[in-house]
């Protein structure tokens, strides 16, 4: 009996907004699955995908249409990066031998001491924002809290001034736009100008940190050294502080709000760690398997190779997804399951694996803690405002989030 194909419509609005069904039947029948007549392979598996993220010298990061999208080919957009600093290859699209030595220094601002610290700050910072809806009872959980505490967190890292922090948003949004297919000329214009703005603006943030050095992530990566490493150049430094502002804000936002949609969806396990709160970094972790942001990243085939079984040509564009390889049944038993107590025998990989493993995953997972340790302690009962309306996630094929939460709740 021959294997039932995989049907999968990249431009489906109802596929990417509800990819699981799809991806079980990825894993099922064809962990590596060519998509006919798209030109991309998808990897759901979580074995070939782990095979995949440790041979960067076969599957390659190498991929700056990845950061910036189509508009690298619109002369309208050229001209407006002319004003700017140039993309380049820094963490997120380099591989061996040159991406060991931005790690190295960027791995410098991402110390555990450093994340250690902040556990204060970031507490404080989700008490100061539940403290403006707490007497409400319900509130808009994205607006209220899930965009602006990541916000507030880079602009305090980066240097980014309190008046300027509802610019965080617009920024990751347009980078976000760009690594999206599907805009028009106008858009991408729109979207080119937004980087050149953020560049200028984080320019002046670096010239302030190297006069008035501070206790800061920024300050942290302008003054990086390690051995004998060429410390960063500026066009490094700004493409470093965009792939952090990116990477900290949407995909910690995503979190927060699909996390609590998922502790919504699940009262007895939030009840549970009410009760033991010492649960709470293992129910982040839980979260981060069935919630993973960052569905999938791309890779290129730098030399005709095999990957479970499908042969690939060298230059054929792979999609690595994390987020069907959290819910691979091999290593996750009852993968859509939400159990705070999971025992991890098998890391997920919401945070990559191999050369490219998340620098920022030390800090992410600090936050996510830390906040929802204090929705913990002052939220119960917590429901859908509207029990009738169901939240729905945006349509992408790379991040995961929902496009509005409204909750109700009683205080503790």
């Amino acid at each position: 009996m021959s294997t039932p194909p995989v049907t999968i419509d990249l431009s489906s609005e109802s596929f990417l907004r509800e990819p699981h069904e799809s991806y079980r039947l990825g894993r099922q029948h064809h962990p590596v699955y060519r998509v006919p007549d798209q030109n991309v392979i998808m990897v759901f598996g979580y074995d070939p995908l782990l095979e995949a993220l440790m041979k960067p010298k076969v599957f390659s990061s190498k991929n700056t249409e990845s950061v910036l999208g189509a508009s690298i080919h619109n002369p309208e957009c050229q001209e407006i990066y002319r004003e700017g600093w140039p993309q380049v290859d820094t963490l997120l699209t380099n591989d061996p031998p040159s991406h060991p030595r931005f790690k190295k220094l960027v791995n410098q601002a991402f110390t555990k001491e450093r994340v250690d610290g902040l556990q204060g700050h970031f507490e404080a910072m989700a008490d100061k924002l539940i403290d403006g809806f707490i007497a409400k009872g319900q509130c808009g959980f994205i607006d209220e809290f899930a965009n602006p505490l990541p916000s507030q967190v880079m602009a305090q890292q980066l240097g980014i001034q309190e008046k300027d922090i509802a610019k965080i948003k617009i920024w990751s949004n347009a980078f976000i736009d760009l690594i999206g297919t599907d805009m028009t000329s106008d858009k991408q214009i729109q979207r080119a100008r937004l980087v050149v703005e953020f560049q200028h603006y984080m320019k002046g943030c670096l010239d302030e940190r190297r006069i008035h050095p501070s206790q800061d992530l920024l300050t942290d990566l302008v003054n990086a050294r390690v051995d004998e490493e060429t410390p960063l150049n500026e066009a490094e430094l700004l493409n470093v502080a965009q792939a952090i502002l990116v990477a900290a804000n949407t995909t910690t936002s995503h979190m927060l709000s699909g996390g609590l949609l998922r502790l919504i969806d699940n009262p007895e396990q939030y009840a549970k760690v009410q009760d033991h709160p010492e649960l709470t970094p293992n129910m982040v972790e839980e979260l981060l398997r069935l919630q993973t942001p960052t569905q999938g990243m791309w890779r290129t085939a730098a030399e005709d190779t095999e990957l479970g079984g499908v042969a690939i040509k060298k230059g054929e564009m792979l999609l690595l997804l994390f987020t069907s390889a959290n819910r691979d049944e091999k290593y996750f038993p009852n993968p859509d399951d939400f159990d705070v107590e999971r025992n991890f025998s098998a890391a997920h990989v919401a945070f990559s694996r191999g050369v490219h493993t998340c620098i920022g995953m030390m800090l992410a997972r600090q936050e996510l803690v830390c906040a929802f340790r204090q929705i913990l302690k002052r939220m119960d009962n917590i429901t859908l405002a509207n029990p009738s309306q169901r939240p729905r996630y945006e349509a992408s094929l790379i991040f995961r989030g929902l496009e509005t939460l409204d909750i109700a709740f009683t205080a503790r």
